[in-house]
């Protein structure tokens, strides 16, 4: 466990003075100069050098201020750690979900692992501007379940727990609704609606292999990030939407239906760099899981 001669080391570094780290500390001079010259016994170098206008961290005592800060705050961290683990109250985690950023393909996951991490309750919340939905991690909720397109500023994280397959979403007036299944082929004459180029690695490639191979689709530009907007508008003209699987029951007059040509895009859990132990340990315990299984 963390030495409090520790705190008297740093404090009489920070002053430059056995005096006045003796009156922080609410303990005589003699006590904290008997602790530092034990503390350098200990380690055998100087960590300070002295001289009559006070005390002065030698490079040696340089290194050791800076371990002594590190090792505080690990110290702390695992104190808070072993109380986290010991109280009987769960651990709550707030999971985001809307229509289009569904969590029930992590839920799937969670029933199978939940049993290793007894320790955690989730807590749904809804949210509905998708577009923004970044902007609530750490705020509204802990974290959400979306798909990967290396797009996510650096503030966030991403543990990819599957992936997705794409799919076509096809409007129910479109004869190839009565389809189960769909080639590129099949959509030869037909407006296919994408994102704008240089907004998606995978949905670039998809778009290539289209151009080179398939020029008899129309291809549609759509804006990059999809909302329900961008369902509403597979409607309303018709056209054949690319889509995701975990889509399939956005929009009561589009169909989603599978795509013979195998695309597939990763998803996973979002959340923050600095979400805290809580969310760290969280993340730490569902990479196990997912290893053992």
């Amino acid at each position: 466990m963390y030495d409090k001669v520790l705190d008297t080391f740093i404090i009489v570094a920070e002053t430059g003075s056995f005096t006045k780290a003796a009156e922080k500390l609410y303990i005589t001079h003699t006590a904290v100069r008997k602790q530092i010259n034990q503390l350098e016994a200990n380690l055998g170098v100087n960590l300070f050098d002295r001289s009559k206008q006070g005390v002065v961290l030698t490079n040696a005592g340089q290194v050791m201020y800076a371990e002594a800060l590190r090792i505080m705050k690990e110290s702390e961290t695992a104190v808070q750690r072993v109380k986290d683990a010991f109280s009987t109250t769960p651990l709550t985690l707030k999971v985001g979900t809307s229509v289009l950023y569904p969590c029930h393909f992590f839920m799937d996951l969670w029933d199978k692992i939940r049993d290793n991490c007894p320790e955690y309750q989730l807590k749904i919340i809804s949210f509905d501007d998708d577009k923004d939905r970044l902007s609530h991690i750490g705020n509204d909720f802990d974290f959400l379940i979306g798909a990967y397109n290396n797009d996510f500023p650096d503030r966030y994280q991403f543990l990819q727990v599957g992936t997705y397959r794409f799919c076509l979403a096809v409007p129910r007036v479109n004869p190839l609704s009565k389809r189960k299944s769909l080639s590129w082929k099949d959509l030869t004459g037909q407006p296919l609606m994408i994102m704008k180029k240089g907004t998606s690695p995978i949905n670039d490639r998809i778009r290539g292999d289209i151009e080179k191979n398939f020029p008899e689709i129309n291809i549609v530009d759509i804006e990059p990030s999809y909302d329900v907007h961008t369902f509403n508008l597979c409607a309303e003209r018709g056209c054949v939407l690319l889509s995701l699987e975990c889509w399939d029951k956005v929009h009561p007059d589009i169909k989603s239906i599978q795509l013979e040509e195998t695309y597939t895009l990763p998803f996973g859990i979002v959340y923050a760099n600095d979400a805290g132990n809580r969310m760290a340990d969280f993340i730490t315990s569902i990479r196990l899981a997912i290893n053992a299984n």
